[in-house]
């Protein structure tokens, strides 16, 4: 039986579907944007008399912050693996005490000894 000698390393990536986003990020981009577009838009319809005013004005704000997220994730991730970003937002909330699902991260700091130097009389290892 034949066995896959090379396997590429990125083989099990997510594509990049649009401007340097997976499709996970476009999605989360875009209804972001139309979630922060939305309260803007209902002002604009209740002043204007216009229903339509609502998800117009939330479809441009997506599609403006979708533009805008890409460019940002795009020099975000430049030369660096893709997971990297993620990890350092999940390293930053956890830093601040907040722990997202069941990951523990070690946000402390200290000095590293492998107990082989010579003991101080009474002091511990």
């Amino acid at each position: 039986m034949a066995s896959i000698e090379f396997i590429p390393r990125r083989i099990n990536d997510p594509p990049v579907v649009f401007r340097g986003m997976t499709m996970r990020e476009v999605a989360t981009v875009a209804i972001a944007g139309f979630s922060a577009g939305l309260l803007p838009g209902i002002v604009l319809a209740f002043l204007t008399g216009e229903i339509a005013m609502a998800p117009t004005v939330a479809v441009v704000i997506a599609i403006l912050l979708l533009g805008i997220g890409g460019t940002i994730m795009r020099r975000l991730r430049r030369g660096r693996p893709s997971s990297l970003l993620y990890r350092q937002i999940t390293y930053t909330l956890a830093a601040q005490g907040i722990v997202l699902g069941d990951e523990r991260l070690i946000t402390r700091s200290g000095v590293y000894r492998t107990g082989r130097e010579p003991r101080e009389p009474g002091g511990l290892r």
